[in-house]
């Protein structure tokens, strides 16, 4: 496994303690990638890393909280105030268990949920939680996180201003369509995409997405003709 990830030291953003964290390498093989953006690599699961725990504060978040956005006053004063009596026991493992990884994104699911941080992150932190259960073939819970993310990225678009951390509203609206897609809810994945398809200006502007929805969409009319035809 060394391989394909090593660890690092980072300063904790609430606590200022150093906390490990485990770094993947660069070079890593993709084997495939699904209709919602989940890719499959050679050898390690990328998604069991993707919050950081401070092992001595307990506060969870991504890569970008840890080490590229700064944390607001207001912020840090009220994830002071929720890690408070709490003892949070993390000890550090380099190679994350999926119940390890399932611990880090619950963790970062409640902070950015009690700190009001955007749909579109909490909707990300649901989709990569789906992802690791995913590769465990936790089917029942994978699907309830895919319908977490997928109805936090469908509110997010009609609620918050894109594009958000590099994402455009189209590509919330596809994923949120992929996940419905892959959960088996088709009507809900075809008003999503029907939305992508119908837009003159995401077929001109992002042709690649207007090329993924419309091969999703195809496949779509393939899965209902077929469920169609089992229940009639």
């Amino acid at each position: 496994m060394s391989e394909y990830i090593y660890t690092v030291e980072k300063p904790c953003p609430i606590c200022g303690e150093k906390t490990h964290v485990t770094k993947l390498k660069s070079r890593l093989i993709t084997l495939s990638t699904d209709e919602d953006f989940c890719v499959h690599y050679q050898g390690v699961n990328p998604y069991r890393y993707r919050v950081w725990l401070c092992e001595h504060c307990g506060f969870a978040a991504d890569e970008k909280q840890f080490a590229e956005e700064p944390i607001s006053a207001r912020d840090k004063a009220k994830i002071k105030e929720l890690l408070e009596g709490r003892k949070i026991n993390l000890p550090y493992t380099e190679e994350r268990t999926v119940e390890d990884a399932i611990r880090a994104y619950k963790l970062g699911i409640f902070f950015a949920e009690r700190l009001g941080w955007t749909l579109q992150k909490q909707a990300g932190y649901c989709m990569g939680m789906a992802w690791v259960y995913r590769e465990a073939g936790e089917q029942e819970k994978e699907a309830e996180m895919l319908r977490r993310a997928a109805e936090l990225y469908e509110k997010s678009v009609m609620t918050e201003h894109y594009p958000i951390h590099g994402m455009s509203d189209n590509m919330a609206m596809y994923i949120a369509g992929a996940a419905y897609y892959r959960m088996g809810d088709f009507e809900k994945a075809t008003q999503m995409l029907s939305r992508i398809m119908s837009d003159q200006e995401i077929r001109k502007n992002d042709a690649k997405l207007f090329e993924r929805a419309q091969n999703l969409w195809i496949d779509l009319r393939e899965k209902k003709a077929e469920a169609e035809k089992a229940g009639g």
